[in-house]
């Protein structure tokens, strides 16, 4: 069953259109991959959904209700949370603290951290150490444990291996798709890292100059034989 949908989607920035008309359907327990190359438009689409780019044309809905309208904290309660690609944490704090203050606007903050904590173990281990202090893949644990305070009922993440070792590359992708199923939430992904996010993903858009050149099954997208053309846009 379909929760997040976009149909036609437009958006940008002032009087600049960078999206352009893109449809896209997120279900429950489902990891969906947006790639494409550099500039292509693919954290803005992120934006667009978080309230953060403007969105210009089209429908835009999460389980059935409008979120055009909404300003960002009212699309994050409403249950489309974006976990940023930098910036996701407060450094000077604990990671307790971090979760604390990620709880804003929900109550129980600390049933909700045991059940984050749950979903997240690694994270016990780290628990009263400054965020700041962290190596870069425990900050994105981190970050990530932070979007999960919000209760998503979607989770947008952009760029989550950005700096990662390839092996916490892996490690990271491998957290969100079970995630997906485990937490039963939708998760769009923006990575650059295209084949290592297509082994996993369940679905995949190419987006090259805003707009979808292919989608489909994410293993077999990863598979066709244009598939390094499509990042430069020869191939429609």
């Amino acid at each position: 069953m379909t929760l997040l949908h976009l149909g036609g989607l437009k958006a940008g920035y002032g009087s600049a259109t960078i999206v352009h008309g893109v449809d896209l359907d997120v279900a429950r327990g489902e990891m969906v991959a947006l790639v494409g190359p550099n500039g292509a438009g693919k954290s803005t689409l992120l934006k667009s959904i978080a309230g953060v780019a403007r969105v210009t044309g089209g429908t835009l809905t999460l389980d059935g209700r409008d979120l055009v309208p909404l300003a960002p904290a009212a699309r994050a309660q409403a249950g489309a949370v974006f976990m940023p690609q930098e910036r996701n944490v407060f450094r000077t704090l604990t990671v307790r603290e971090n979760l604390a203050v990620s709880a804003w606007g929900h109550r129980d903050a600390a049933a909700r951290s045991e059940e984050v904590i749950a979903l997240l173990p690694t994270l016990r281990a780290y628990l009263h150490k400054r965020a700041g202090g962290l190596s870069g893949g425990q900050r994105q644990m981190v970050g990530l444990a932070m979007a999960l305070m919000a209760r998503p009922k979607v989770l947008l993440v952009d760029e989550p291996t950005a700096g990662l070792s390839p092996l916490l590359v892996g490690e990271m992708l491998d957290i969100l798709v079970q995630l997906a199923a485990a937490a039963d939430l939708g998760i769009l992904i923006v990575e650059q890292n295209a084949r290592a996010a297509l082994q996993r993903a369940h679905r995949a858009l190419v987006l090259v100059d805003g707009r979808v050149v292919r989608q489909g099954d994410a293993a077999a997208l990863a598979q066709e034989p244009d598939f390094g053309a499509l990042f430069f846009g020869e191939v429609a």
